[in-house]
């Protein structure tokens, strides 16, 4: 059965900051091979400050008077790697270069999937929401940056369950294309929040929605996700091409509960209560 997942948004190109701005940039690789680390999240934690590695590992971060006088730490993480923080009076920064900022691949750890005749039965599960004449969003009317996310709870009945694709529906896509991430999560952040990442196989799920495409379907096979209980998907913005505005209009549930959003990468995740149109 197909379960509903919120996949709503209206997304802008990121605002202009007023205040005074330093940009720190850099480069990030691995630490054992020296190749880029792409899509990597950049950012303060909980404080909305944040972007994404591009392709090849570069990013621009733009940080505040405000912030640049403060002891906090930026946080660099990514599937696959061990989470990297450096103090803001530490940052090198560079007029015409890019600082390598070097990362550690983390050890994988092999799960052990036990499968029983019991509540614990083997099922194949493809998950989405197609919507069926709903006037209905959740949405952002704020500007939204690199990393920012939208998420919501998929409801399951309990036991093993591999996840074999995800499937949503597109109403507009102004953009020429927009890379997205796609996060499985756990609920066990505060107050059902997602926290704990359910994408073990150390690959990132990349999916590049097109101009005027009309549905989506991102295959997860090859990731070897299991749940036994309900769990978080998320839609995270990772680049814009043809333009820096972005317009992504997806298919709602109508559902108003467990959802979930958060502007930047590394910040803290809000509820996201669902909206009809202004």
């Amino acid at each position: 059965m197909v379960e509903r997942i919120l996949v709503s948004l209206l997304l802008f190109g990121v605002s202009s900051l007023v205040s005074a701005q330093k940009d720190y940039k850099g480069k990030i690789v691995d630490t054992k091979t020296g190749n880029p680390v792409p899509y990597v999240n950049i950012g303060i934690v909980d404080r909305g400050i944040g972007t994404v590695s591009d392709e090849e590992g570069i990013f621009h971060l733009e940080l505040t008077s405000e912030i640049l006088n403060t002891e906090e730490e930026v946080l660099f993480s990514s599937l696959g790697y061990e989470p990297l923080k450096i103090p803001i009076p530490n940052l090198e920064y560079r007029y015409n270069d890019y600082p390598l900022i070097r990362l550690r691949p983390s050890v994988v750890e092999l799960q052990e999937v036990v499968v029983s005749n019991t509540d614990s039965e083997f099922v194949d599960q493809n998950v989405g929401y197609r919507n069926l004449g709903e006037n209905i969003f959740g949405y952002w009317k704020e500007n939204g940056a690199l990393g920012g996310e939208l998420a919501t709870r998929i409801n399951v009945r309990k036991g093993l369950r591999k996840l074999n694709s995800l499937g949503f529906e597109i109403w507009s896509s102004t953009s020429d294309s927009v890379l997205l991430r796609i996060n499985i999560y756990d609920t066990d952040g505060p107050m059902g929040a997602p926290k704990t990442n359910l994408n073990t196989s150390k690959k990132s799920i990349i999916y590049t929605v097109e101009k005027g495409q009309r549905f989506g379907r991102v295959d997860l096979t090859p990731f070897s996700i299991f749940v036994r209980t309900d769990f978080v998907v998320s839609l995270e913005l990772l680049e814009v091409y043809g333009g820096e505005e972005l317009g992504l209009v997806l298919a709602a549930s109508s559902y108003e509960t467990d959802s979930f959003r958060k502007y930047a990468s590394q910040d803290k995740w809000e509820k996201l209560w669902i909206q009809k149109p202004e």
